[in-house]
């Protein structure tokens, strides 16, 4: 195998990582601001000190920063002024993130109500490999019951500095890289 063979292999492949990358890292969510329905509601986030509050009705252009840790309480309703049911209807709902290529549904609900509307408070940890300030996600919230179908989506982003995740995968890329263009180097063979 000829050294120039091998340095062309060696930088198509980086530019081929290097795409790659760059096509994951830049991949745009796919999405609308309020889907479906008339669903009404509202999230607080307690520990923040501005920008406290994530309502349904927020531009999907407007990216909501997210703790890492934190006591969500919410309200909702199937809609503004809606009354109770006469008797118990099913139910059905969650909230699911999307991802470049994928979406992970983190919370479900269902069962029967009468009810049109909940409230209560939710609790959360994000893993710390998770690597906060790194992007924007699209949050996609989603509710059944009777005639009522709702969808809103939301564009959130994780509050914070990326930590030893994003670091210890900026280093693995460059290590990687390193050794893709030192494998098409001269290694002082003669071929």
């Amino acid at each position: 195998m000829s050294n120039r063979f091998r340095r062309n292999t060696a930088v198509t492949l980086t530019m081929l990582m290097l795409g790659m990358m760059l096509a994951v890292l830049l991949a745009a969510p796919v999405g609308a601001e309020v889907t479906r329905g008339s669903c009404v509601g509202q999230a607080e986030f307690p520990s923040k000190t501005s920008d406290r509050v994530l309502s349904a009705d927020r531009p999907r252009s407007s990216v909501f920063l997210v703790p890492m840790d934190e006591t969500v309480a919410y309200a909702g309703a199937l809609s503004d002024g809606a009354q109770p049911f006469d008797s118990p209807v099913p139910f059905e709902g969650g909230i699911s993130v999307q991802l470049p290529r994928t979406s992970w549904q983190f919370a479900t609900w269902g069962g029967t109500s009468t009810q049109v509307s909940a409230d209560g408070l939710y609790t959360y940890s994000i893993p710390s490999f998770v690597p906060a300030g790194t992007g924007e996600f699209e949050v996609m919230g989603w509710h059944r019951q009777g005639d009522f179908d709702c969808e809103v989506v939301v564009t959130v982003a994780l509050d914070g500095e990326p930590g030893p995740a994003a670091l210890i995968a900026v280093a693995g890329t460059f290590v990687f890289g390193a050794g893709v263009l030192a494998a098409g180097s001269k290694k002082g063979v003669k071929s």
